[in-house]
């Protein structure tokens, strides 16, 4: 870690609810990494009041659903490898079918709409240069003009904390990743 972090019990009365709140939804696998994020939000307390409506809001509270949402984050995080972000799931809507699915994007598992959010977060996340007006074209035969801006912003928010993560190091090069068959293992990204 590069910076420091507030324990729990330190952080403020608001920020203490939504980590009451959360907390008992992490894996136990990932409750350091969780633990530090929480932390390092709880340095700016009036930012994070001010943030976690926005994010929550964006996140939950869209005209894009549980699904097409998850698919997105994760799209981003499978071009950032964000270890952690690839390993916590946040709606039981998306399956690891579908997580297979998506370096490929042209999976069985998907619907045309979801690959066209999948193609078009994948290049948000990886090389933003590659968005071109075809993508837009792409979610425009799905989505209106308001479902589109709310996935920019979603995308926009997912590859940020995602780099957030990573740079502040509170994430780890190797973190445990759920195995196919629901066992913990540890996959080292360092090398790669």
């Amino acid at each position: 870690m590069l910076i420091s972090t507030v324990e729990k019990e330190a952080l403020s009365p608001y920020m203490r609810k939504i980590a009451d709140d959360l907390y008992p939804r992490v894996d136990p696998l990932f409750m350091p990494h969780f633990e530090r994020y929480m932390g390092l939000l709880g340095n700016a307390p009036e930012h994070a009041e001010r943030f976690f409506p926005y994010y929550f809001g964006i996140w939950f509270d869209n005209g894009l659903g549980p699904r097409i949402t998850e698919l997105a984050r994760l799209a981003i995080a499978n071009g950032t490898q964000c270890q952690l972000c690839l390993a916590v799931r946040y709606t039981a809507e998306v399956g690891e079918a579908d997580v297979a699915a998506l370096p490929g994007v042209d999976a069985s598992t998907l619907t045309p709409a979801e690959r066209a959010v999948v193609r078009f977060a994948t290049h948000f996340g990886n090389d933003h240069h590659q968005v071109t007006a075809e993508h837009f074209e792409d979610l425009q035969r799905h989505f209106s003009d308001e479902q589109i801006t709310e996935l920019l912003l979603w995308s926009a928010m997912a590859l940020g904390l995602g780099r957030i993560l990573k740079v502040a190091q509170l994430v780890d090069d190797s973190c445990p990743l759920p195995a196919r068959d629901g066992s913990a293992r540890t996959e080292t990204i360092a090398a790669a």
